[in-house]
């Protein structure tokens, strides 16, 4: 039922906005959930008298 339910909502959007669909792709949420929890942890270093920069090291 879920599923059917978030499938009715997609196209309902679709259809009302008149917007063409686009994949946000599988890790979508991992990346927003990523970019959340970074501020949240920064927000509170800084909230504690620290100072924080940050750069991202690659894989």
């Amino acid at each position: 039922m879920a599923v059917g339910r978030t499938i009715l909502e997609i196209i309902y959007y679709l259809l009302t906005r008149k917007e063409p669909y686009k994949e946000l792709g599988a890790d979508y949420w991992d990346r927003q959930r990523e970019a959340k929890i970074v501020r949240q942890t920064v927000k509170k270093l800084e909230g504690l008298g620290y100072e924080v920069k940050l750069e991202k090291v690659g894989a």
